[in-house]
C-alpha cells in the first residue's frame, strides 16, 4: 500500500466504485470522509452519520481500503462551506442568481452538490435546509468567502 504522503488528501469525496469486500455500505455514488491514514495504516473511509446546518457528521468508525486501486476510483470534492458565486447562475431564461451572491456548499448523501442561498433575516444572514440541488460544475463558478466568524473554531486555539 502507498504512504499517506502518495495518498490523495484527507477530505470529501464520490465513491464512483463500491468498496471491494464492503459493497454492502460502501457503494458507488456515495459521500464519504476519505482519510489517506489509520491507526491500522491503510487508507479509511468514513460514511456520513447526520447532517445538521448543511453540514455533514461522519461517522467515527470507517472501513479500510485495502485495495489501492479503489482510492484512484474516488472524485475529490469541494469542501462544505461558504462561497461567492462568480458569475450569475441562469435557472431558466428568466430567473438566475447573481454574480457575487453568498452561497453556502452542501451536499446529499449520494454527493451531489447542494447550494443554499443565504436570505437577510433582520441583522443575520440565514441559510434555508432546502437548496438548489446542482452537479459538480458548479465548483468552477464558486470561489471560497474569505471570512472568518471571531468564535468559530478556526480561529481558537
Amino acid at each position: 500500500m502507498a504512504t499517506s504522503s502518495d495518498l490523495p488528501a484527507c477530505g470529501l469525496y464520490k465513491t464512483t466504485q463500491a468498496l471491494p469486500g464492503k459493497e454492502e455500505w460502501v457503494r458507488e455514488n456515495l459521500l464519504v470522509y476519505f482519510h489517506n491514514h489509520s491507526q491500522q495504516g491503510p487508507p479509511l473511509i468514513l460514511l456520513p452519520s447526520s447532517n445538521a446546518y448543511n453540514r455533514w457528521k461522519f461517522h467515527d468508525k470507517g472501513y479500510l481500503v485495502r485495495d489501492e486501486s479503489f482510492v484512484d476510483t474516488l472524485v475529490p470534492l469541494e469542501d462544505e462551506g461558504f462561497y461567492i458565486l462568480q458569475e450569475p447562475l441562469y435557472l431558466s431564461e428568466e430567473e438566475f442568481i447573481p454574480e457575487r451572491t453568498l452561497v453556502e456548499l452542501g451536499y446529499n448523501r449520494a454527493a451531489e452538490p447542494i447550494l443554499f442561498m443565504g436570505k437577510f433575516n433582520e441583522n443575520t444572514i440565514e441559510f434555508p435546509t432546502s437548496g438548489l440541488k446542482c452537479t459538480t460544475e458548479i465548483f468552477e463558478m464558486l470561489e471560497e468567502a474569505p471570512f472568518r466568524v471571531a468564535n468559530s473554531p478556526s480561529t481558537q486555539h
